[in-house]
């Protein structure tokens, strides 16, 4: 691969070949988007199988086979999903020529029968010798699963590959044979003797299904049901295009009722009213024509284990339907209608424009963290390419609207709006890639600087003095990353600060407009629009510092040949007058304006508590155990040199304690001279200003490694972390004397602790972790 290449040239120059077939291609294949009728699971109940079998699967099999990234994407989250079965197809293959058919769970097929004859799954379960049911050897799961009781050799070994996803038991039989490391947990400890058991009696009664999960929802559940469906139904002539709204930006969520704990639902369009059974409507993206001119809006539950990489909650409570009533319905709209969904275009601001500008990026601050946690867990669910585009670790700030000129002034907004086009507007074709994005992106920028005014404190959005969401920390790690409330983690290399357009380009080119399953052209090109993205919020960060560190601090950031070659969008970006803030040392602006907003200029309810382990004017907690840990573990945070270097990108450390253990995330915050490249990231990376920051509580859904300390010896562990790389401990050590490998025997204790203490630090937020990045052996 070339080293670099700039945009204007296409970073990926195999796109220009590839897009070219994806784009002949999408003009002669028949279309795969048509409904596929429903289908009932002739199946027998078990049951069991809610109360015995789905348990094991979500501790033992979910942390792997969760997503679009399951191995042969067996997706074990349901007993839907295990029916289904495997397939040999890869999902996050971003090099394809042409766009795939979605083969997304209870969306694009409802029955194992339709799912095994049009889209070419095979059963891992047996059902078809009833002649010999005890024959456990037919199904390859089960001897996936006896293979691992046999064999317990450690290690990682990539299965994303169509050879290693067997279709018949035969083909298991040479696999495993030749194989024999396969079994499954993949790498990981075997079921324990009582597990085996229960899953083997399971498959001898005919691996029966769960009862019927269509029984009515209990009466707390029907009336708010009934309530919110009644909400996005409405008769208000207005409604169909704020529901429209509405149902892109609400469609990712795990949706849930206050009152109604452990249910989950999603927002669906469906072509039945409420009180019919739910007929959805899948399209490859929400923003895309539903292909009838009725459309119900419906809440469907959700009959999947929640995965962390995954889970975006978001409560539907009383209070935000009042408050989307505000927002949508009171605020004064222009003109007098009527009010139609504008189907030939998915350019938001276009389609929307009725819609006051101002209720809609209300409606996006209000819940910040929720829209800014979907482009994370959202439909990638995971993916370098989507995340080498952004730093290790950054602040975002937002612009409070009554500083946004696409807020105060509608006919701004309505001149830029054309030039606010998102790659999902061209789909699979190479104009995906249109060096037109360049121009557009140049104009919008030019056209934005007459608005911006000096910028101040004041211009920072507040949060209406109590909303966490208004500053937010994004870790990321390698292909998947993590966000949280407040400033977590110490002073950041780089922050954001997001405007309406901004934020709202973002949701659309990461969550609403972004296909997983689209063609390389649609990859790459989210990608190259997000790396434009990013540089306006960064910008807009750069506005409230003086004119002089604004240039510094771009070279400091954007080492190298490509960002040279993007210095005039750089310059674009940042262009405006000084700021109105006074500061004491220009030379330390950054972290002066970080610190003030924090300290002094935002809410503490909105700046959220600072960490002491990397702010050292923060005091220590009063617990004594936690006091010790964190002043311990402050001798690690921030440091540079050989010791950071063996560190994987996310570490949970357990902190054993008779008063209660505690539970902290080591991340290596990895540096980069510039986060422009494309599918090249080694050649960025500067190893020796890469630094380790901990935060309390989990900060990663895909960890690499479990570190387990006595708090007695907390001194030891930090000893032994400053010898490595000087020759005194190796990094195998290291891990011996404090780690659980994957081959260690009481690996699953650990899992099960960590994935404990991630529900009770947040039971709403919290979900099964993921394992798929663990370390080898």
């Amino acid at each position: 691969m070339m080293s670099w290449l700039p945009r204007r040239a296409l970073p990926f120059a195999a796109a220009i070949v590839l897009g070219a077939v994806a784009a002949v291609w999408a003009l002669r294949r028949p279309r795969a988007d048509a409904p596929i009728a429903a289908a009932t699971v002739s199946v027998a109940a078990d049951p069991q199988y809610a109360s015995a079998v789905q348990p094991i699967f979500d501790r033992r099999c979910v942390p792997c086979h969760a997503c679009f990234d399951s191995p042969c994407q067996l997706n074990m989250q349901s007993f839907e999903g295990v029916d289904r079965g495997a397939n040999k197809a890869i999902v996050y293959y971003a090099e394809r020529p042409v766009q795939v058919t979605p083969t997304r769970m209870f969306q694009d097929a409802q029955s194992t029968a339709t799912w095994q004859s049009q889209f070419g799954f095979f059963p891992v379960i047996d059902r078809v010798d009833r002649a010999n049911p005890h024959d456990l050897d037919r199904s390859i799961l089960w001897r996936f699963v006896e293979q691992r009781a046999a064999d317990r050799r450690g290690g990682f070994f990539d299965v994303d590959n169509a050879a290693a996803c067997p279709s018949t038991a035969a083909d298991a039989e040479r696999d495993l044979r030749d194989h024999p490391e396969r079994g499954m947990p993949f790498g990981l400890p075997p079921l324990d003797s009582n597990e085996r058991d229960v899953l083997a009696a399971w498959l001898r009664r005919g691996s029966g299904a769960p009862p019927s999960r269509d029984l009515d929802e209990g009466p707390v559940a029907q009336r708010a049901i009934a309530t919110w469906e009644g909400f996005f139904n409405g008769n208000d002539p207005r409604a169909a295009l704020v529901s429209t709204y509405l149902f892109e930006h609400f469609f990712y969520g795990h949706l849930y009722f206050p009152d109604v704990p452990g249910e989950w639902f999603r927002l669906v369009r469906s072509r039945t009213p409420s009180g019919s059974p739910i007929d959805e409507i899948a399209t490859r993206r929400p923003c895309d024509d539903p292909g009838t001119s009725t459309v119900y809006y419906r809440l469907r539950r959700i009959h999947e284990t929640l995965v962390l990489k995954t889970h975006a909650p978001y409560a539907l409570s009383d209070a935000k339907l009042g408050r989307l009533r505000e927002l949508f319905y009171e605020a004064p709209w222009q003109g007098a209608g009527p009010w139609k969904v504008d189907r030939s275009t998915k350019n938001p601001f276009v389609r929307f424009s009725a819609i006051p500008a101002r209720s809609r990026y209300q409606f996006l601050l209000d819940d910040a963290y929720h829209f800014v946690q979907t482009f994370i867990h959202g439909p990638v669910c995971r993916g370098q390419a989507a995340l080498d585009v952004i730093e290790e670790q950054f602040l975002i700030f937002f612009l409070a609207p009554e500083s946004d000129p696409a807020i105060v002034d509608p006919g701004y907004l309505a001149q830029i709006a054309p030039d606010l086009e998102l790659p999902a507007e061209e789909g699979e074709s190479i104009a995906a890639l249109s060096p037109g994005f360049d121009a557009e992106e140049l104009t919008y920028l030019a056209a934005e600087v007459p608005h911006v005014r000096k910028r101040g404190f004041a211009d920072v959005w507040h949060g209406d003095g109590t909303n966490p969401s208004a500053v937010l920390t994004v870790f990321r790690h390698y292909d998947n990353a993590f966000v949280l409330h407040g400033a977590v983690g110490g002073m950041p290399k780089t922050a954001w600060v997001l405007d309406y357009p901004t934020f709202e380009r973002m949701y659309y080119d990461l969550v609403a407009g972004f296909d997983v399953y689209g063609n390389v052209t649609h990859q790459l090109g989210t990608r190259i629009y997000m790396n434009y993205l990013r540089i306006e919020a960064e910008g807009q960060f750069l506005r409230l510092l003086p004119k002089g560190e604004r240039s510094r601090l771009f070279g400091e950031w954007y080492r190298g040949r490509i960002a040279r070659a993007l210095a005039g969008v750089h310059a674009a970006a940042v262009r405006g007058p000084a700021p109105s803030i006074a500061f004491s040392d220009a030379a330390r602006a950054k972290e002066e304006l970080v610190t003030r907003l924090l300290t002094k200029e935002l809410p503490a309810a909105v700046a959220g508590p600072r960490e002491p382990i990397q702010w050292p004017d923060v005091p220590f907690a009063a617990d004594a155990v936690r006091a010790h840990a964190e002043r311990t573990l402050r001798l690690i945070a921030g440091k540079t040199g050989a010791s950071v270097a063996p560190f994987p990108d996310t570490v949970l450390l357990r902190v054993k304690s008779s008063n209660g253990d505690l539970v902290y995330t080591i991340a290596r915050n990895r540096s980069h001279a510039s986060v422009e490249y494309i599918l090249a990231e080694g050649v960025e990376l500067e190893p020796a200003e890469d630094t380790l920051q901990i935060v309390g509580g989990i900060a990663s859904s895909r960890p690499n490694l479990f570190l387990v300390v006595d708090e007695r010896d907390l001194e030891a562990f930090v000893s032994d972390w400053q010898a490595l790389g000087t020759g005194d401990r190796s990094w195998g050590a290291f891990v011996d004397r404090w780690g659980v490998r994957r081959s260690h025997p009481q690996f699953w204790d650990a899992f099960d602790f960590f994935t404990s203490e991630c529900l009770r630090i947040d039971p709403i937020g919290g979900a099964v972790l993921d394992l798929s990045r663990y370390m080898n052996d």
